[in-house]
C-alpha cells in the first residue's frame, strides 16, 4: 500500500505543467510594457519638475518680440485670452485692423470678443478656415488686403506656441513678424524663479508643444 502512493506522487510530479497559452504570454508582454512606459514617464515628469531641465525646454518654445507698429494685428484660435489681448493691442494703437483665424463658428466667437473689448467690427477681418497652426498662415493670406510679403503682422496666440506659429508664418513668406501672447508682461510665464508647482501644472501644454514641434518638422511645416 505505501509503494503504491509512493508511486502515485512521483507520478504526479512528474507530470509537466501547462504552457502559457499564446494570449496569456502577449497579455504578460503587454503589461510589462505597460509599466516600463508608466515608470519612463513618471522618471521624465519627476526631473522636468524637480530640476530646472523643464524651464530650459519651455523656454525653448517661447518667442515673445519687442512691440512696434503692424498693418494687423492676429488672433490665432484658441483661448479667449488671446482675442482680449488682441483688443488691447488695437486700443494702444499698434495696429488699425484685427484678423480673427480659427475654423467655423469658433472664428465668429474670437471676433466677438474682439468686438466686446473695443475692437470695431468694420475693423475686423475673419477667417473661418484654419484648422491647425499650419493653416494660418495661408488661410490669412487669402483674406483682401492682405500680402505676407509687404506687411507687418503681430501674431497674438499662447506663450508656448509662439514659436512653432512664427516658424509656420516665416515658412509661408511671412518677412515681418511679432510674436506677443497674452502674459507677455512677465516674459511669457518665465520671470523670476520658478516653483515646483508651476513647472507641474504646465507638463502638459509642454509635453504636448515639444511633440507638436518634433512632428511639424518632419512634415517640413516649420
Amino acid at each position: 500500500m505505501p509503494t503504491s502512493v509512493k508511486a502515485q506522487d512521483v507520478s504526479v510530479q512528474d507530470t509537466p505543467s501547462p504552457k502559457p497559452s499564446r494570449r496569456r504570454r502577449w497579455v504578460r508582454r503587454l503589461a510589462r510594457t505597460i509599466q516600463w512606459t508608466i515608470n519612463v514617464c513618471m522618471l521624465v515628469v519627476a526631473v522636468l519638475v524637480v530640476t530646472p531641465l523643464g524651464d530650459r525646454l519651455s523656454e525653448r518654445l517661447i518667442t515673445v518680440d519687442p512691440l512696434a507698429k503692424a498693418d494687423f494685428i492676429v488672433v490665432l484660435g484658441g483661448g479667449h485670452e488671446r482675442a482680449v489681448e488682441a483688443a488691447r493691442l488695437y486700443r494702444d494703437g499698434w495696429a488699425p485692423k484685427v484678423v480673427v483665424s480659427s475654423a467655423g463658428h469658433w472664428a465668429d466667437d474670437l471676433a466677438d470678443i474682439v468686438n466686446a473689448y473695443g475692437v470695431p467690427r468694420s475693423d475686423i477681418l475673419i477667417d473661418r478656415q484654419a484648422t491647425r497652426t499650419h493653416d494660418h498662415p495661408r488661410t490669412v493670406a487669402q483674406l483682401p488686403g492682405i500680402d505676407p510679403k509687404s506687411q507687418r503682422f503681430i501674431v497674438v496666440t499662447s506663450g508656448y506656441h509662439t514659436r512653432r506659429a512664427a516658424n509656420c508664418f516665416r515658412q509661408a513668406g511671412y518677412s515681418q513678424l511679432i510674436l506677443r501672447s497674452p502674459d507677455w508682461e512677465n516674459g511669457g510665464r518665465f520671470a523670476g524663479e520658478r516653483k515646483w508647482p508651476d513647472r507641474f501644472r504646465d507638463i502638459p501644454a509642454v509635453s504636448r508643444e515639444l511633440l507638436a514641434n518634433l512632428y511639424y518638422s518632419l512634415r517640413g511645416w516649420t
